[in-house]
């Protein structure tokens, strides 16, 4: 489901309740940012139980391909100490720990050989500064996330332009219907104070909010 259509349900259900409702409202940009809000933390979730269920603590990406897409930037100028950046300042998106949601760089240029294409690698913030300094390590090109952007360094002049492929906020991402349902049933519980919409109503298939808000995600699933 496109979580626009998500918003655009949950909206839908909360002008049908609000009478009901506390005095507080919501208009449909509110619930937009609400729904991309509540997503990202699903999202880190899922990171945090993916590494718990692993025997080494290792997280499982999976969950996170389906909102992967890839963007181009430009790079900048070199600075005194050869850093490159890529401004993504234009840019929202949903972040992991230790800037995990970056999943690929590649490099666009032209006139490089092959050794200037080679990959790069992002390191921790701070970092850098081992790096930089050490002589011996000045062919290593490596990026740091700072700010809404990359930092790069060591790359080639022939290199102009970076593919970037993360994390990035769009309406038109798409998110399984389990994890549709648990945002919704949340929000909703949360501001129109229904008690018969808890996150663990699963199972209880007589409640009739749950059970219509069931059908009407279907229902704009299967009408997209």
């Amino acid at each position: 489901m496109k979580i626009k259509t998500l918003s655009e349900v949950i909206f839908r259900f909360y002008s049908e309740g609000r009478p009901k409702a506390t005095a507080i409202t919501f208009n449909e940009r509110d619930i937009a940012q609400m729904v991309k809000l509540n997503f990202a933390e699903l999202v880190r979730q899922q990171y945090y139980n993916s590494k718990k269920m692993d025997e080494y603590n290792r997280p499982d990406y999976s969950f996170v391909s389906p909102i992967l897409a890839i963007k181009r930037f430009t790079l900048s100028d070199p600075n005194s100490r050869g850093m490159r950046r890529a401004d993504m300042g234009e840019f929202d998106l949903f972040r992991l720990p230790k800037n995990e949601h970056f999943a690929n760089v590649y490099f666009v240029g032209e006139g490089c050989d092959g050794f200037d294409t080679d990959e790069i690698t992002q390191v921790e913030t701070g970092e850098e500064n081992f790096y930089i300094n050490n002589p011996d390590l000045s062919a290593f090109k490596f990026y740091v996330v700072k700010g809404r952007g990359i930092n790069t360094y060591n790359v080639s002049p022939c290199i102009k332009s970076v593919d970037i492929e993360t994390t990035y906020s769009s309406d038109d991402i798409d998110i399984e219907m389990a994890m549709a349902y648990e945002i919704a049933s949340a929000m909703l519980g949360l501001m129109l104070k229904i008690k018969q919409v808890p996150l663990k109503i699963l199972d209880n298939n007589y409640a009739p909010q749950p059970t219509e808000l069931k059908h009407r995600l279907q229902e704009a699933e299967t009408n997209i």
